[in-house]
């Protein structure tokens, strides 16, 4: 698989444009719970990338079930993390 090309100018450029947008439409509850949201989201990939690198990696079925459930057990934590992040942002 080849990656594509991602141009990180274009890429910081758009981040920026689409920000200010939201900072003109949103109060700053709904800033929060939109930045929550997008942290969430964003966390959710960069695991999701991590996972399919580790399982490329692993060369060993029993290893790899052990370690798949540790993972998930991570995942999890860091899920319910993100949640009560969201909920404290709420409750403000």
């Amino acid at each position: 698989m080849s990656l594509p090309y991602m141009n990180t100018i274009l890429l910081n450029q758009m981040i920026v444009i689409i920000s200010q947008s939201f900072n003109e439409c949103f109060s700053n509850d709904e800033q929060a719970i939109i930045g929550a949201f997008l942290t969430t989201l964003g966390d959710m990939l960069s695991l999701n990338s991590a996972y399919i690198s580790y399982l490329q990696d692993q060369n060993s079925l029993s290893k790899q079930n052990q370690n798949d459930y540790d993972l998930l057990e991570k995942s999890i934590e860091k899920i319910k993390e993100e949640i009560n992040k969201m909920k404290s942002n709420v409750q403000k």
